[in-house]
């Protein structure tokens, strides 16, 4: 019996009871190779190939050509295939791709859905850039508010329900409820302004302004958001200051994700939101100011003092955190006075006495020193 499982395809197409199947549709080799596929389905894509070569040769068998013209035929014919099948496939297309309408509408059919899948992005972008302006933010407060535009060239003072107070800069408005709840404080700003707010840990103060939240519990500090800026800046005066991305706050708020991505800012600190970039950059305000109230004036005298204590002295003055080795400058004595010298010039004046120097990284100043020179 013949093994056809080890037939290739050009054997197949030597066979003539697969040629009675293929060509003529004989009854018995009909059953017997329908039979004979569904016990070898591995054979399949051969059996195809076969089929295929064998109707390609239907002229060579109806001439009743010889054994070894139609194997030289059956030879041409593989060789041939191989070479086609050495290069890229025809892709197979549906039956509605041969229309011209068909393809003219699935092609504007992915026109359209770029199209809407553009306007939808620029639409979620714009809600989100308007959701942060100031008009946006009081509307969707809902509740009446009250609120106070500096048309003026002076400072305008403004005396909040729980006490605190807003110096509000001309070309500036805020708003306010008339009385804050007991669960938060909520005021929303354009332009710039100082707060002096009160403490209450139970209610946490928030400024929403131009795409940023501002968190605190009671401090001073300032805030400049004009919308016809590109930056937001918040400056510490006293106390500690959260400062927040308003998109980053609120998803957090509604998500409860604790890994929230904020500044927070001590005295003499300031940060900086770059709205397009959404990026907040944390350093030293240009001119650090001394927070101690209980200072006279601004003159300081060290007599015979270590520059240790020194620093450490300045750091308490100005609230500004001094990164240093103690043990080393802590050897290191002198005397010196200021009066009217700033923190930085100050730090000037102490370095050049011990050959140090000193940078400003990441809102701290860092002071590089080997020891007494």
């Amino acid at each position: 019996m013949i093994d056809y499982r080890t037939y290739e395809a050009e054997d197949f197409i030597l066979d003539e009871s697969f040629r009675r199947w293929a060509l003529q549709a004989d009854p018995q080799a009909t059953a017997f190779w329908e039979a004979w596929q569904l016990q070898h389905p591995d054979r399949a894509d051969v059996v195809r190939q076969a089929r295929r070569l064998a109707r390609n040769l239907s002229d060579y068998y109806a001439d009743d050509a010889t054994e070894d013209r139609i194997q030289q035929e059956v030879n041409r014919l593989m060789l041939g295939a191989l070479d086609r099948s050495a290069q890229e496939e025809e892709p197979v297309r549906p039956l509605w791709y041969a229309s011209p309408v068909w393809r003219w509408t699935a092609a504007a059919c992915v026109v359209l859905l770029a199209a809407f899948g553009y306007w939808q992005y620029r639409t979620d972008t714009q809600q989100t850039a308007v959701s942060g302006t100031y008009a946006a933010r009081v509307e969707q407060a809902g509740n009446a508010l009250i609120e106070k535009t500096n048309t003026s060239a002076q400072t305008l003072n403004i005396l909040l329900s729980d006490g605190s107070v807003v110096s509000l800069a001309p070309r500036s408005s805020i708003s306010y409820p008339a009385r804050f709840d007991k669960a938060s404080r909520t005021v929303y700003l354009q332009g710039e302004a100082f707060f002096d707010v009160v403490k209450n840990p139970a209610s946490p103060f928030l400024i929403y302004a131009n795409h940023t939240i501002t968190k605190v519990l009671g401090t001073s500090f300032v805030v400049r958001a004009y919308e016809d800026e590109p930056d937001v800046q918040v400056s510490v005066r006293t106390g500690r200051v959260s400062v927040y991305a308003q998109n980053d706050y609120e998803r957090a708020r509604q998500t409860g994700d604790r890994q929230l991505r904020g500044v927070v800012l001590t005295p003499n600190q300031q940060v900086t939101y770059n709205i397009k970039g959404d990026r907040l950059d944390k350093s030293l305000v240009e001119r650090p100011m001394a927070i101690l109230a209980t200072i006279p004036s601004r003159e300081q005298t060290f007599d015979d003092m270590p520059i240790a204590q020194m620093l450490l002295a300045l750091e308490k003055t100005y609230g500004v955190d001094l990164v240093f080795n103690e043990d080393d400058l802590m050897r290191c004595r002198a005397t010196i006075s200021f009066a009217e010298e700033n923190l930085m010039e100050r730090l000037d004046v102490i370095c050049q006495t011990v050959g140090a120097s000193f940078e400003v990284i990441d809102g701290q100043i860092v002071i590089d020193s080997k020891g007494c020179q």
